[in-house]
């Protein structure tokens, strides 16, 4: 009896130990947050907006030259609607709201905005890029090119192309955070020699992961926005 009451515990201590480990996983899959940034928003286009998840909504900030505040959103496969004011009739949800599909393993991504003039309910179209499972680490910076025309840099110790219309990671540009030289030129359409856009020197946070955009400025010579985005990890 004292051997069968002794291994019965030793059971019970076993399966808790195992389960520890398993729980903390399941914790963590269901964090879900994202950002918003809106980097050629027009000027009459809105400054803030409600993200629907199909239960609540979120007051949300679209701003053009910065991201938004982190937001966080439920596990699971998702549809969010993108609206001028929060969603109370659940039998009549607007139609022509701009939409956004988000699977069950997008965990950490970014809403990227993009004017939509043709939408009367919300002149906007929201568009995800997924930074799940470390496809975007500290230190590292997701690129995206605007332009009709291929991008090069030296940052750093690191290098970066960019295809005109697409986008790229670039390796931190050093090891530790500090300050270092961006040196930026671009190929007009893709096809001519190179012409210097700016050499100027930019502050690197190794705890950071940071997001850059070239855009189009109505002449030749693009414009740089870069933004750093520090988030609380596990």
């Amino acid at each position: 009896m004292k051997y069968d009451h002794h291994m019965r515990s030793l059971l019970i201590l076993i399966v808790a130990a195992i389960g520890l480990p398993v729980a903390a996983d399941a914790e963590s899959t269901t964090m879900r947050t994202c950002r918003i940034v809106f980097p050629e928003r027009p000027n009459d286009a809105p400054t803030t907006a409600c993200l629907f998840d199909g239960k609540q909504n979120i007051e949300v900030t679209l701003p053009s030259m910065n991201f938004s505040e982190v937001i966080t959103l439920p596990p699971g496969d998702l549809t969010i609607l993108m609206t001028r004011e929060k969603i109370t009739d659940l039998e009549n949800l607007p139609l022509n709201a701009p939409r956004l599909k988000i699977s069950e393993n997008v965990r950490d991504f970014y809403i990227l905005i993009s004017p939509d003039p043709k939408n009367l309910t919300l002149p906007v179209q929201m568009n995800l890029v997924n930074t799940s499972d470390g496809k975007l680490k500290p230190g590292e910076t997701l690129w995206f090119n605007l332009t009709d025309h291929r991008i090069l840099a030296k940052l750093g110790e690191s290098r970066m192309s960019v295809a005109p219309k697409s986008q790229t990671v670039s390796k931190a540009p050093m090891p530790s955070s500090g300050y270092y030289k961006a040196e930026f030129a671009y190929q007009h359409h893709a096809e001519e020699d190179l012409q210097r856009i700016t050499e100027q020197h930019w502050w690197h946070d190794a705890g950071s992961r940071h997001v850059g955009f070239i855009v189009n400025t109505g002449g030749m010579l693009p414009r740089l926005y870069f933004f750093r985005d520090f988030r609380e990890r596990d």
